[in-house]
């Protein structure tokens, strides 16, 4: 291949590729033009590390997440519930802003349809 890739484009093939399980790692690697001797070692390296496992100790990208971010398992889950309440607040049409006094209020995007 020749080039490096980073973290992200090598987590985005590793996804690929396990979305597949009938597919071989080889023939996956022949058709997305990756060396079949590192995509394994990628693949121990997403297992044990995640993302910033996937990150090479010698590039300038050695903190894949940025500063002040906290890496536990259990302020990812947080984050994901937080992103699917406001996924549905935006389905329905609501969006969350802030009063001059600091509270928050819920407010519709679009007037409701009021056919009769």
């Amino acid at each position: 291949m020749g080039k490096h890739l980073n973290p992200l484009e090598k987590e985005f093939l590793i996804r690929k590729y396990k979305s597949n399980p009938r597919l071989k790692m080889t023939d996956f690697c022949i058709a997305n033009d990756i060396s079949i001797s590192s995509f394994p070692k990628w693949l121990k390296q997403y297992n044990e590390g995640g993302l910033e496992g996937l990150a090479r100790a010698d590039s300038k990208i050695k903190d894949v997440l940025p500063e002040g971010i906290d890496r536990t398992e259990e302020s990812y889950k947080r984050e994901i519930l937080k992103l699917r309440i406001e996924n549905e607040r935006l389905k329905k049409n609501y969006a969350v802003r802030k009063t001059d006094a600091g509270e928050l209020e819920y407010i519709r995007l679009k007037p409701k349809n009021l056919k009769l």
